[in-house]
């Protein structure tokens, strides 16, 4: 997901007006790429993947 988020960000930014990311306050950019973040890592969660015991 994160690196689906990378390849759109890289097409907007070079085709359309440079947009930073910005954390303080966070944009809309910044925004997605949080929630991408969170994505993978919960369906890491989820399917057991992010367990080291097991």
């Amino acid at each position: 997901m994160t690196v689906i988020w990378f390849v759109i960000w890289l097409i907007a930014n070079t085709m359309g007006t440079r947009e930073p990311l910005l954390f303080d306050p966070v944009n809309i950019w910044a925004g997605t790429l949080i929630l991408a973040i969170g994505l993978d890592l919960a369906g890491a969660h989820a399917t057991g993947r992010g367990r080291r015991g097991r």
